[in-house]
């Protein structure tokens, strides 16, 4: 073993992991038991790369610092501890067990060789030799050299002294990288030297091709010796920059931001230089399209280039023959209503979009009844799709169909993922009737598009008006704006208890839009009524920096009434519990929903549901709770909470609503596990889904208060919308709208600013970011 050099402070202990009492290697953390050679067992906390358990391991360790835990240790690094072998006694196993050869020939052997001796003889091929080992038979001699063969590589790493040291795992170990050790020999089974191989082969696309950590991959990049300003380097750094930029809409951005980020994120400030240099050369290369002072990645590129194609494709196919449904179903629907379901049925390609309360939902039933009418059978020739489980749940709910997120339909966890379904499986499907399509992203429509090669219809529903998808793309946006399918709008609002809620975000709409005729009338009347003022007086700029402020505060303040509140706090956790409890008293828990726009600090989510949990939940027992970093989680039973990812064994989505019902100990696997239990509701009522606490720690989290994003989709008796200036940078147009959205007949303005319109609002409303893709102008062509 190399010698292990440690710092002041450091410890080495030897020996194995004999039981995990916290955490996990999937959870990035571990609080474990370590036995050492003398029989002492010491706790050890471990982050990121953690210890098989019961192998041997030199341990690289500091004392723990934290109070209460001073005879508990922090692992700082990990070594493979070689087993020791008898190299002689495992040589001597080989003879033993070789035909004809008896124990007088094996002790003839030792005598005059040693057994590592002599098979260093067989290796150099002198076995046969006249003059070697003249006491063994021909026979003999021909049935070591068949062992010896069929058990070379063993029976020459026995011989090698050297063989015990994996100079590849260590080099792993000792720049902690070894995690990435585990998945490249996953990847590269066939490679044994790994450091050769990569030395020359670029380690970086490890990151590029495969997904793995790219600051492990850089690490061991370095450590090989690749410089920092090599292009291979960047071009990861590249990839992962541009990757963090689309998740914000646009496919092309500014080259000179690229730049920045890539320097930052590569940390090579003083060679800016070389990184513009390398960013005309990925142009050059054609890996990046380049338009005046915009790029963007040619792989992203193709896939816009192909979705257009697709869907100019499907748009000229022959229209599929569809019955409409009697006057007598659809005498329930308006008259744009009624257009909007005749439209979706005539042609290829249609859109349906409009805002809550306007019946989109209902044109869906009534196509689908149509299909079903048409003797086409749901799942094989046409599927309800929606990007989200909540949104699938809303729909069954709704209207008792089963709807389908685009992932479980694909049979992918997530968007970088191939299909790996049987392509047949698709081959049938002809309509796809995708809902809040806003939600989609280039990535996730590409693929479904890419996997659905027999479509004649596209039938896709959203609300233009709320947040887009979260990665690259504004499809909904693009689709309507290129003029070039159907589009049904729907404005009349159905819902008669939210009429005052669908006048709000009408106004959060038309905020900041200084063309909106109807808004504008109401400008002129508070102008002349309530501030006295001669509207031909006004210049431009004291129109939109000193009245239009002071009009949306009024005119804001005006809409609360009965469905609308604003709530004025002085005390941001105390008054907010106090809301809360009042209102899951009058709207019931199942009704009530606490949006945020962030998880973190002191105003986030996290905080949040700490704090409505003791409020709420207090004195039910708690059945699991863990750390990250100094923040404990605490679940009780009981307790709200929401589900984070799709888990489709169970068909349970992300977004789903639940509350912790029981935990128990589960004996089947062989040895005890703990169980926890979660209620959720469906159509059939009750479903109770299990989970072991590494799923439950993955998948759960509480659910009093949630982000919008993630409840986007969805819809409630009562919405409490915290807003804060320490927000203010979040609460764009979209997120505003699609929050106030959600309620149903309840809308709670949670604040410390009563003019959160003109000091919140406005300025990040008027600030608009454009979204800039390649859709734009392809589907114009």
């Amino acid at each position: 073993m190399k010698k292990i050099d440690l710092k002041d402070g450091e410890e080495l202990l030897s020996g194995k992991v004999i039981k995990v009492l916290k955490g996990s290697k999937d959870q990035g953390w571990a609080l474990f038991m370590f036995e050492t050679e003398t029989k002492e067992k010491k706790v050890v906390y471990a982050v990121k790369n953690i210890p098989d358990l019961y192998e041997t391991y030199n341990l690289v360790v500091t004392k723990s610092t934290k109070p209460g835990n001073q005879n508990n240790y922090v692992l700082v690094n990990f070594y493979s501890k070689p087993k020791e072998v008898d190299r002689e006694m495992e040589l001597y196993q080989y003879l033993k067990n070789t035909p004809k050869v008896g124990f007088v020939a094996i002790d003839k052997i030792k005598i005059g060789y040693t057994f590592k001796g002599f098979f260093k003889n067989v290796l150099e091929g002198k076995l046969f030799d006249n003059d070697f080992a003249i006491f063994l038979s021909l026979l003999q001699k021909e049935n070591i050299k068949l062992v010896f063969d069929e058990n070379k590589e063993k029976i020459i790493n026995l011989l090698d002294e050297t063989s015990e040291l994996n100079e590849d795992l260590f080099f792993f170990e000792i720049n902690k990288i070894q995690n990435l050790y585990i998945d490249i020999k996953r990847l590269f089974p066939e490679v044994k030297d790994v450091l050769s191989h990569f030395k020359t082969n670029n380690p970086y696309k490890l990151y590029n091709d495969f997904k793995l950590s790219l600051q492990d991959v850089d690490v061991f990049g370095l450590a090989l010796g690749w410089e920092k300003t090599s292009f291979e380097r960047l071009e990861a750094f590249m990839n992962s920059s541009m990757l963090k930029l689309e998740e914000n809409n646009s496919t092309y951005w500014d080259k000179e931001l690229l730049i920045l980020l890539i320097t930052k994120e590569a940390n090579i400030i003083e060679n800016k230089f070389i990184i513009s240099e390398f960013i005309e050369h990925m142009i050059n290369k054609n890996t990046l399209i380049s338009v005046e002072n915009l790029v963007c990645r040619k792989q992203m590129f193709d896939k816009e280039r192909m979705i257009t194609w697709w869907i100019n494709e499907i748009k000229d196919r022959k229209t599929l023959e569809i019955s409409k449904l009697s006057n007598s179903e659809i005498k329930y629907l308006s008259d744009r209503q009624r257009e909007a379901y005749y439209t979706s049925l005539s042609s290829n390609i249609n859109i349906i979009t409009g805002g809550p309360g306007t019946g989109k939902s209902n044109i869906i039933k009534h196509i689908y009844q149509s299909f079903i009418k048409s003797k086409y059978k749901y799942g094989k020739d046409f599927i309800v799709l929606t990007p989200t489980g909540r949104a699938s749940s809303n729909l069954i709910k709704k209207h008792g169909f089963i709807s389908k997120t685009i992932h479980s339909f694909l049979s992918i966890p997530n968007e970088d993922e191939r299909v790996t379904k049987d392509e047949d499986e698709f081959k049938d499907i002809k309509c796809l009737i995708i809902d809040e399509f806003s939600m989609v992203n280039i990535n996730i429509f590409y693929l479904l598009l890419s996997t659905c090669r027999n479509l004649s219809k596209i039938i896709l529903i959203g609300d233009v008006d709320q947040l887009p998808a979260i990665g690259p793309g504004n499809l909904l946006s693009d689709l309507i704006n290129s003029q070039k399918f159907p589009v049904s709008y729907l404005y009349e609002n159905f819902r008669s208890e939210s009429s005052e809620i669908i006048d709000y975000i009408h106004f959060i709409n038309s905020l900041g839009d200084f063309s909106n005729e109807i808004f504008n009338t109401k400008i002129y009347e508070f102008i002349s009524k309530n501030l006295k003022l001669n509207i031909n007086s006004l210049n431009k700029d004291d129109f939109k920096e000193k009245i239009y402020p002071k009009f949306s505060d009024y005119y804001g303040n005006s809409l609360k009434q009965k469905n609308i509140e604003m709530i004025i706090y002085s005390d941001f956790i105390k008054d907010l519990s106090e809301s809360f409890m009042k209102k899951v008293n009058k709207y019931g828990i199942d009704n009530t929903i606490i949006l945020c726009p962030t998880y973190r600090g002191y105003y986030g989510i996290d905080r949040i549901n700490r704090e409505i949990q003791n409020i709420y939940n207090k004195d039910s027992d708690i059945i699991h709770k863990y750390k990250i970093g100094e923040q404990e989680y605490q679940f009780r039973i009981n307790d709200k909470v929401i589900q984070l990812v799709n888990r489709y064994d169970d068909n349970i989505s992300n977004g789903d609503i639940g509350y912790i019902h029981s935990i128990s100990k589960d004996k089947s696997l062989g040895r005890e596990k703990d169980i926890i239990k979660v209620r959720y509701e469906d159509l059939s009522g009750e479903k109770i889904v299990s989970y072991t606490k590494e799923e439950f720690r993955n998948e759960i989290k509480l659910g009093y208060a949630v982000t919008i994003h993630k409840y986007q989709g969805s819809e409630i008796e009562c919405a409490m919308f915290i807003v804060h200036p320490d927000h203010s940078k979040m609460l764009s147009k979209k997120l505003v709208y699609t929050a106030a959205s959600r309620a149903i007949k309840k809308l709670v303005l949670f604040t410390k600013e009563e003019k959160i319109y003109s000091k919140i609002f406005l300025k990040e409303f008027t600030n608009t970011k454009e979204i800039i893709t390649n859709l734009e102008w392809m589907l114009k062509e």
